[in-house]
């Protein structure tokens, strides 16, 4: 009984958060956008969480953007291709948004 009380709280915070949440492992910094009106915007977090801002972009994960300033481009890693020899991301291939 005290063990199901026990996992109750981890169970109910793990439905909260994005199965490929990004947090923790920041984002990935834009290069220079000439055109800003072709750049999507992403959405604040709705629970209210600074530094938190949810990607325009599938599967609309939670993005930690601390650091970075309202108006920023910065890159969605959830969304970069992987090098098939390493196995790491290419940040270069992020897609761009600007922070809310």
């Amino acid at each position: 009984m005290k063990t199901t009380l026990l996992l109750i709280p981890v169970i109910v915070s793990c439905l909260f958060t994005s199965c490929g949440s990004t947090t923790g492992t920041g984002t990935v910094p834009a290069p220079d956008v000439p055109d800003l009106k072709d750049v999507p915007v992403g959405r604040p977090d709705p629970l209210g969480r600074k530094n938190m801002v949810i990607s325009p972009f599938r599967p609309y994960n939670l993005i930690d953007v601390k650091g970075y300033q309202s108006g920023d481009v910065v890159g969605d890693p959830s969304t970069a291709r992987r090098d098939p020899k390493t196995g790491k991301i290419i940040e270069s291939t992020s897609k761009y948004f600007l922070i809310p």
